[in-house]
């Protein structure tokens, strides 16, 4: 059974303006648009937990808000109906086209259902052209399963040592500043070198 990621019931969602703007917002909106989309597709929620790999109660939990999904969870549901993740992400509707992401701020994500799962923060809209986002590796941290997504994928080390798998291609050892392109239909996973952490910034351009 994949521990939960609960996410406060109580929480408002909404501003006035009707920007989503807290976990609970995010929660309720990706959950909607999920169901919506199998509905669309007039697939079964066993069909789609199948295909993605988990329990149709979890399912259950994520399309009804009370659950947010991990990113590989996310991708891995996509997938099955066909889409990008972007696809399902909540549109935010800002006033300004301009959009400020403090340090710390931005849509926080689990890599994975561990209890010790790494995280990363989404710094860009599902409006944006390019999904960019920020991921620390600490010592210990589950950076997930092998990892497959739409379109191109950029990964540019900020900090610290990281090894890129790539399936069926190789291993690449990046450090400070270097950054790597592949496809992401081809399964990848990040393992941390050293005992310092990493930053790293994963640039995913999908499929228009």
């Amino acid at each position: 059974m994949e521990p939960d990621v609960a996410v406060p019931a109580d929480a408002a969602s909404v501003t006035s303006a009707g920007e989503i703007h807290d976990d609970a917002g995010i929660a309720h909106a990706l959950g909607r648009a999920i169901a919506e989309a199998r509905a669309r597709q007039k697939l079964s929620m066993r069909a789609l937990a199948q295909a993605a790999g988990i329990s149709q109660p979890f399912l259950s939990q994520i399309e009804k808000g009370r659950t947010m999904p991990s990113l590989l969870t996310l991708y891995r549901l996509a997938g099955g109906l066909g889409l990008s993740a972007a696809d399902l992400l909540p549109v935010s509707q800002e006033a300004s086209p301009v959009r400020l992401i403090p340090a710390g701020g931005g849509e926080k994500v689990r890599v994975s259902e561990a209890a010790n799962a790494g995280w990363g923060r989404v710094l860009t809209g599902a409006s944006a052209p390019v999904a960019i986002s920020e991921y620390t590796i600490n010592p210990g941290d589950d950076m997930g399963d092998w990892y497959q997504s739409d379109g191109m994928l950029v990964v540019y080390v900020l900090q610290g040592e990281v090894t890129v798998r790539i399936q069926g291609q190789g291993d690449w050892d990046l450090g400070p500043l270097d950054a790597l392109e592949y496809p992401g239909a081809f399964r990848n996973v990040w393992v941390l070198r050293g005992d310092t952490p990493a930053r790293i910034l994963l640039v995913h351009a999908p499929d228009r």
